[in-house]
C-alpha cells in the first residue's frame, strides 16, 4: 500500500483545508460551521473585537458571538470571499473577505426609499489560518485590514509633517527631514 511522505501528507492536508475553507467561508453567517477543521486547542485572535481565546469550545462561542453581533447589526448580510490563498512554505491559509449588508438602523430610518442600494455597507477583513502537522487549523487570526508590507512611518516625521502643514515649523526644518520620499 502506498504511504505518502510526511511532506506530501502536509501538502495534501493544506490543499484539503483550502478546499474545505473555500466551501465553508461564504456560508459562515448562514449555516453552522464544521469545527472538525480545527484542532482542539485552536487559538482565535480577533483584532477587530480584541478577543483572544484558546480551545475549540471558546472558538465556537467567539464565532457565535461574531455571528450574533453581525446579524443584530445588519438586516441583510452576505459574506464574499475575495481571495483565498494557500502558502505551503509557512503552512497558512489566507483569506480576504468582505461583509456586505444593510444596517438595520438605516433600514428603519429610510424605510420609505424604494432603492436601498446606497444604504449597503461593506467591511473588509483578512483572516490567516495556521495549520499544524495533522493539517488542522491551530490558530485563526482575524484582522480588519490586510497586513501591510511597507514599514510604518516614524512618529517624529508624522508629527513634524503635521506641524509643517499647520505652519508651526520652519520650511527649512521640514525639508531637512525628507518627509516626501522621491519616486
Amino acid at each position: 500500500m502506498y504511504q505518502p511522505s510526511r511532506g506530501a501528507a502536509r501538502r495534501l492536508g493544506c490543499c484539503l483545508r483550502a478546499y474545505q475553507a473555500r466551501l465553508q467561508l461564504p456560508n459562515l453567517f448562514l449555516r453552522s460551521h464544521d469545527y472538525n477543521l480545527y484542532s482542539s486547542d485552536v487559538e482565535f485572535i480577533n483584532e477587530i473585537l480584541n478577543i483572544r481565546t484558546k480551545g475549540r469550545t471558546w472558538y465556537i462561542l467567539s464565532l457565535t458571538l461574531c455571528r450574533f453581533l453581525a446579524w443584530n447589526y445588519f438586516a441583510q448580510l452576505q459574506l464574499e470571499v475575495l481571495r483565498l490563498s494557500q502558502h505551503p512554505e509557512d503552512w497558512t491559509l489566507q483569506a480576504r473577505w468582505r461583509l456586505v449588508g444593510l444596517p438595520t438602523h438605516l433600514l428603519f430610518l429610510r424605510f420609505y426609499r424604494r432603492d436601498k442600494d446606497d444604504l449597503y455597507r461593506t467591511y473588509d477583513a483578512y483572516s490567516t489560518f495556521y495549520l499544524n502537522s495533522e493539517g488542522l487549523i491551530y490558530r485563526h487570526r482575524l484582522d480588519k485590514l490586510m497586513p501591510s508590507h511597507s514599514p510604518p512611518m516614524p512618529v517624529k516625521k508624522l508629527l513634524v509633517g503635521a506641524l509643517g502643514a499647520l505652519g508651526l515649523v520652519e520650511p527649512e526644518e521640514e525639508a531637512s527631514l525628507h518627509l516626501c520620499p522621491k519616486s
